[in-house]
């Protein structure tokens, strides 16, 4: 099993890519805040962290900047009915304490924050982590660090403008003019903000 890899980063997408390790590149699978993190390593050597899927359809690589977020990985495509591609969706909008807050408050408006999740999907996922409280608790409980909420909600409104459309230098400039507008607005505001072109 391919734990770790360590090499020269060749390419980068929104949602995957790839490394260079001894001469063979890898496509690697990531969530959203990855992203973000290598967006100016391009050519640079970086080290992620991995999870090997093997099936019998194919294998893929899901990579994470930290141990923490591919142990959260795990725990989430543990839950019935939710897949590597949706726990990977899940984990590109929310750490381990915001989907145990979501849960404990029935919250499926903000897991619909997701795109493409709504519905059945929002109540499905929703259900399986409630059901699951006791796990979140646990991992919570482990040492994870609580990451910076600013930060997050950034992530959150950049993700969705891309969702939406915009390239993604264009959605970093406007969330970050958003913000220096209204430093306290959560990533749906943000996100309206910017639609509506209000200041």
């Amino acid at each position: 099993m391919i734990a770790s890899l360590r090499g020269k980063l060749l390419q980068l997408e929104i949602d995957r890519l790839v490394v260079e390790v001894s001469g063979v590149g890898y496509e690697v699978m990531i969530p959203f805040p990855l992203h973000l993190e290598c967006k100016d390593k391009l050519g640079q050597e970086i080290f992620i962290h991995t999870y090997h899927s093997i099936t019998d359809r194919a294998q893929r690589l899901f990579g994470f900047a930290q141990k923490k977020d591919r142990e959260l990985f795990e725990l989430i495509k543990s839950l019935h009915g939710i897949g590597e591609l949706t726990a990977l969706k899940i984990l590109s909008f929310f750490q381990a304490d915001d989907l145990y807050q979501i849960a404990k408050a029935d919250d499926k408006k903000t897991l619909e924050k997701i795109p493409k999740v709504k519905g059945k999907t929002s109540e499905k996922i929703l259900f399986e982590i409630k059901q699951n409280l006791k796990k979140f608790e646990i991992f919570l409980n482990e040492g994870t660090t609580e990451a910076n909420i600013v930060d997050r909600e950034n992530d959150l409104a950049t993700l969705a403008l891309i969702q939406l459309g915009f390239d993604e230098k264009t959605a970093t400039k406007q969330v970050s003019d958003a913000k220096k507008n209204h430093p306290g607005l959560s990533a749906s505001d943000i996100v309206k903000q910017v639609i509506t072109g209000t200041k």
